[in-house]
């Protein structure tokens, strides 16, 4: 009896992925039947135990499973005789209970695509139907039934049939939502260290408050007892008794969904676009309505802010050193406004509040001809470069 339930076990895992839940349940229980008879016509007393390793259909629904079966033949002259123990576990719940002292339980209807994009949900389990959602990488499904090669899932608002080659189930899914899924440790106390090795003894390189989100590195070190995380520039070990780490993954996405996804993000890059231009305009227009001494005491705030009164006018003369050479454009604005040389980007706000009158005299005496670098038309961070320094520039 051994061997028929060697060779009927290695059937059904070889022939499972193409069986939907209703042919698993009636061949367990056609297999249980099917032992029945072979013990009521054994020609000797016989007591024979066997195990059957049938693998249940994790969905919804209900499943039921011979897991053993004992027959007890007795020959009489007349008659011969067979009682029976038939073992049988079955569920009527939508899902059967998981083992909660086993982390991959619940794992156990999870379908992901084992794909590097996306894997198309069709309306039915067929390569010619209509496809209505995408299951993307990252993406988990419960899986409902399964159809000659096809898994019927649910996720999200998606509910419909991907092929079953393209997926991984069960713990297999859970070792791919390990590599392509990222893991979170949220903080459970107030002002959580993060230290930077896995030690009390440690250097603390930052502080967190309660219910910070921190991303767990899994490249890191493994360490009993510690969580190895990120938070901005800092990469540490936590005590993992003060975090709760869980696996972030997604939901699938019906093809309306997506539609409305890329609708409201054109809309917002739209708004965003037409904000800066409106903005760029109004800056634009502080700047036209300046005249030449704001401007140039505006770009001297800019580059010599923080310089001496003799720092600053020498900016402005390198200015109007500029203007005046013929070599460059011919008026301050062209020569402030020219591409890469000056830093421009904030012109508008420093006219908009006023420059500072430091720089509004500078620009004055610059404007009216003084010149304090010699005829330099060029300056930037003192350093290796050879030329006058007057403060923190080098002029040339």
């Amino acid at each position: 009896m051994n061997k028929y339930s060697e060779k009927l076990s290695a059937m059904y895992n070889k022939y499972s992925k193409y069986l939907n839940k209703r042919t698993k349940q009636g061949g367990a229980l056609t297999l249980g039947l099917v032992m029945l008879f072979i013990g009521a016509h054994a020609p000797v007393q016989q007591a024979v135990t066997t195990d059957v390793n049938i693998t249940p259909a994790r969905t919804a629904g209900v499943f039921a499973t011979v897991s053993t079966l004992e027959v007890n033949a007795v020959e009489s002259a007349e008659l011969i005789s067979a009682s029976s123990e038939v073992t049988v576990v079955a569920a009527t719940t939508d899902q059967v209970e998981p083992n909660t002292d086993d982390v991959y339980d619940e794992w156990a209807d999870t379908v992901m695509a084992n794909v590097d994009d996306y894997l198309s949900i069709r309306a039915e389990a067929s390569t010619d139907s209509e496809v209505i959602a995408k299951l993307r990488a990252g993406d988990t499904a419960t899986l409902v039934d399964v159809f000659d090669g096809w898994y019927e899932i649910e996720s999200g608002n998606a509910h419909g049939f991907v092929s079953a080659d393209f997926c991984v189930t069960g713990i297999d899914a859970y070792n791919l939502a390990l590599d392509v899924c990222d893991s979170y440790a949220t903080t459970d106390v107030a002002g959580l260290r993060i230290r930077e090795e896995a030690s009390e003894d440690a250097k603390i390189l930052k502080v967190v408050s309660k219910g910070t989100k921190l991303i767990v590195n899994s490249d890191a070190e493994s360490v009993d007892g510690w969580v190895a995380v990120t938070s901005g520039d800092a990469s540490g070990y936590v005590k993992a008794d003060y975090v709760q780490v869980d696996m972030e993954s997604g939901e699938a996405i019906t093809l309306e969904e997506e539609a409305a996804a890329k609708a409201a993000a054109e809309e917002a890059a739209a708004k965003a676009k037409a904000a800066a231009q409106a903005a760029a305009a109004a800056n634009q227009a502080v700047i036209n309505s300046a005249d030449d001494v704001t401007l140039l005491a505006a770009i001297i705030q800019i580059e010599a802010g923080g310089e001496s009164y003799e720092g600053q006018v020498a900016v402005g003369s390198v200015v109007m050193n500029r203007v005046r050479s013929g070599s460059y454009a011919n008026s301050v604005s062209g020569v402030i406004f020219a591409k890469g040389q000056f830093s421009t980007s904030r012109m508008s706000s420093v006219i908009s509040r006023g420059p500072k009158a430091s720089c509004i005299q500078a620009a004055n005496d610059a404007i009216a001809g003084v010149d304090n670098t010699g005829g330099a038309t060029h300056f930037r961070r003192a350093g290796n470069r050879e030329g006058l320094i007057i403060g923190n520039h080098v002029f040339y």
